[in-house]
């Protein structure tokens, strides 16, 4: 196998445990990891630039201090030669050299160079003019005065042993700059001062870095702790509300079964009330209207009879009305429209009435408890229309329209129910909205174009709650 193939494998070898081992870190360790590599950067970047800095200021200081040095040494030698020089004279070309080689700044310049103020070089010792010349914005800054020490030679003071140096000559009165003066001093002693000083500076910014580091990972443990704390209460809140959640539920399923219980309980004591009606009064009466004396030749009997018979006869026709209301037809097996059409057919038996219907697509299975208020609903409904406007006009519209009956039941003149019986609070009106209301309905009352009554009601349709049973283990009693 080739050594790249090879190489490359161990990469993604390493690369894939590396991958692994972070993703076994918790959040805080790979935020701590994550803050620390930042710092670190962070404090690297900025101790090489204050490095930089301070290398480069102090280089620049120590040019300034050596350049005055020399100048004070190599201006005499050039001051006789007046200004706008171009050339040195062999004399002071050997003062130079000596002064270079043998003098007092034997030991602290290695090469020394003259330029004149047009930026061309005249003299050096490290060999013949060669055609050099010094770039024209380096010019500018040295004839204003500047002493100029290089970029490039920050970084080399320590690797050459030498600083290059630019700075201007003047003549014996300061007046003016007559030549420039460049040399290359040796950087031993430069050198160990910034050696120290950088030591110095790194080790004051490894200190500042690792206390930052100690601060932030303290500051970072704490909001951990603090983060983990407010996790377990956070979890344990949603496990209450999760909890209560559950119970509200519970306790919404029992309460709709509740209502519908109720509702079918009152339908059943309704019931009974109209069988007990049928089984006592009515059964008495039917045996007093048996009893009653024959006709008779006797004036007094026939009185007897000619005032009793009407008025139990007629007690009978209103118990025998009242009783086939309270009892419910046996709907259990019908369907939605067969129960409201058991209603209407109901009402046009005892009334001798016709009521027109209308029937929208309606499901055909629905619960129980929907279709017996539909069924009274209705009941009620059209006895109101037989009794305030003489049964004209009666119209039962139904509909099933977003999950809900909708029932409308309406005549066509009379005394209208909005202004009399709703604000007076009638009884029929009452127990019809007490019934839709019990199935979370609505039920309104509003008054036609032709004078009638319409009423309008909507009973929303919920198979699973309507139809739901508690178990009673399942009380939040049992739950605890």
């Amino acid at each position: 196998m080739p050594r790249k193939v090879r190489s490359q494998g161990r990469l993604w070898s390493v690369a894939a445990a590396a991958g692994r081992w972070w993703a076994g870190l918790s959040l805080e360790r790979r935020f701590t990891i994550v803050t620390v590599a930042v710092l670190a950067l962070a404090m690297t970047v900025l101790g090489h630039w204050v490095e930089r800095r301070v290398r480069a200021g102090w280089t620049q200081i120590m040019a300034e201090i050596a350049a005055t040095y020399i100048e004070a040494i190599i201006q005499p030698h050039v001051a006789a030669l007046g200004s706008d020089v171009q050339r040195l004279t062999p004399a002071v070309e050997a003062g130079l050299r000596a002064v270079v080689r043998e003098g007092a700044l034997a030991s602290q310049v290695r090469d020394l160079k003259i330029w004149s103020t047009s930026g061309e070089l005249i003299f050096s010792t490290a060999g013949p003019p060669r055609g050099e010349k010094i770039r024209p914005p380096q010019l500018a800054r040295l004839l204003a005065g500047e002493v100029i020490a290089p970029a490039q030679n920050h970084a080399k003071a320590g690797e050459d042993d030498v600083i290059e140096i630019y700075a201007p000559i003047y003549d014996p009165d300061r007046r003016r700059i007559i030549l420039i003066g460049e040399f290359y001093k040796r950087s031993a002693l430069i050198s160990a001062e910034i050696s120290q000083l950088k030591y110095a500076l790194w080790f004051l910014i490894a200190n500042i870095g690792c206390g930052i580091g100690v601060a932030l990972y303290a500051l970072i443990r704490r909001a951990s702790r603090v983060i983990a704390t407010q996790r377990a209460q956070l979890e344990a809140n949603v496990e209450r509300a999760s909890a209560l959640a559950k119970r509200n539920s519970t306790l919404r399923r029992a309460a709709d079964s509740a209502r519908i219980s109720a509702a079918l309980t009152n339908e059943e004591y309704l019931s009974r009330i109209g069988a007990d009606l049928h089984d006592g009064p009515i059964q008495m009466l039917s045996l007093m209207m048996l009893r009653l004396p024959p006709h008779s030749p006797d004036p007094a009997i026939d009185e007897i009879r000619s005032a009793f018979q009407p008025l139990i006869e007629q007690t009978l026709g209103e118990l025998r009305s009242l009783s086939a209301g309270l009892v419910l037809p046996e709907i259990r097996d019908l369907s939605p429209v067969a129960t409201i059409e058991a209603a209407i057919t109901s009402h046009e038996r005892y009334t001798g009435t016709l009521v027109g219907r209308s029937f929208g697509d309606l499901p055909t299975e629905m619960p129980e408890a929907i279709r017996v208020c539909a069924f009274r609903v209705v009941q009620e409904a059209l006895m109101n229309a037989y009794k305030h406007a003489g049964g004209s006009g009666q119209l039962v519209t139904c509909d099933f329209d977003e999950a809900s009956l909708v029932l409308m039941i309406e005549d066509a003149g009379g005394t209208s129910l909005v202004g009399e019986a709703l604000e007076a609070g009638g009884l029929g009106l009452r127990g019809m909205r007490t019934r839709v209301h019990a199935l979370r309905g609505t039920l309104a009352v509003t008054k036609t174009e032709t004078g009638g009554t319409r009423i309008y009601a909507r009973l929303p349709v919920r198979p699973r709650s309507l139809t739901a049973s508690v178990d009673p283990d399942e009380t939040p009693e049992h739950r605890g």
